[in-house]
């Protein structure tokens, strides 16, 4: 870890910057995994977010990994730069910033998300706490009853604009 990780509360990024939180979900009980990022500009608005579910039985670090790397994609496909993506899961940070042998399905994964060339365009990932990542922690865990979808800014779901409020209220 360095001095920028573990950050308790989500907090407003700087001017011209981007932050992107993910979060992933196992379903024991369905066989189901899932996965969302929540993006927001300087000003905490919603610039994007996403979350996605598939049925299938793969390691929670697996699917925390398939949630940056689709973060990654979007920047990346969005040409956004000035961008901190941040997850809590440890484990994912870590295998981003090592360097490891790709066995498993988990390291290619992170090898993707290595692969995305985004350095150029201060793109960096963080590992922060649970708390820190409510808003796509809710996304990741409710969208089993929500579907697959990209939410939009013009989205108003009660619960989400809960969450959401409470994160800005934290700062």
């Amino acid at each position: 870890m360095t001095s920028a990780d573990g950050a308790k509360h989500w907090t407003i990024p700087n001017d011209n910057t981007i932050k992107v939180n993910c979060d992933a979900a196992i379903f024991e009980a369905t066989n189901c995994y899932s996965f969302a990022f929540v993006a927001r500009d300087h000003r905490g608005e919603v610039l994007k977010a996403r979350s996605k579910y598939n049925l299938g039985n793969i390691t929670l670090e697996s699917v925390e990994a398939m949630g940056v790397r689709e973060a990654l994609s979007w920047i990346k496909d969005s040409h956004l730069s000035n961008v901190f993506v941040e997850t809590d899961c440890l484990v994912v940070v870590q295998a981003i910033r090592g360097r490891g042998a790709t066995l498993s399905y988990f390291d290619r994964i992170i090898d993707e998300c290595k692969s995305s060339d985004l350095k150029d365009r201060n793109v960096d990932v963080k590992f922060v706490k649970r708390s820190t990542n409510m808003v796509a922690h809710f996304l990741a865990k409710s969208i089993i009853s929500l579907a697959d979808r990209i939410w939009r800014v013009s989205d108003n779901h009660p619960r989400f604009i809960d969450v959401l409020m409470n994160d800005l209220i934290h700062e």
